[in-house]
């Protein structure tokens, strides 16, 4: 069995038509990113852009991927009981990553892959919020 890969969803403002809200199970990645690589068991950290009202500049959970189509990603939404600021993301990130992060300003609804090493380190600590 494959190690899980993991990625960063970016949320942009969920309000134009066509886009999701982050708790919603549903991801609809900017097409430039296409073809989503993304595999069932995958997981997502949850990122919400500066114009994502209520969750500005942070990660609110996690997702883990449930399907992949060339159009959508479907994941399981988790709830951190803490959100995560971007600030925390920036410090744990590794080189590579930091770097690819920084363009989140220019792009909404992006997906991007990132080291198991990041991952971990943004997530040590947080408690999960499991629904009942």
């Amino acid at each position: 069995m494959q190690s899980p890969c993991h990625y960063v969803a970016l949320f942009g403002d969920p309000n134009p038509p066509q886009k999701d809200a982050v708790e919603s199970g549903i991801y609809h990645p900017h097409p430039s990113t296409a073809p989503f690589r993304t595999n069932p068991g995958d997981v997502l950290l949850l990122y919400c852009a500066a114009s994502y009202h209520g969750h500005e500049m942070d990660c609110p959970g996690i997702g883990i991927v449930l399907a992949c189509d060339s159009l959508a990603i479907t994941y399981r939404s988790i709830p951190f009981e803490t959100a995560i600021p971007k600030h925390k993301m920036d410090s744990a990130f590794t080189a590579d990553d930091s770097t690819k992060f920084r363009y989140v300003r220019f792009n909404t609804f992006w997906l991007f892959e990132i080291a198991q090493e990041s991952f971990a380190r943004t997530v040590n600590g947080q408690r999960l919020h499991w629904p009942k």
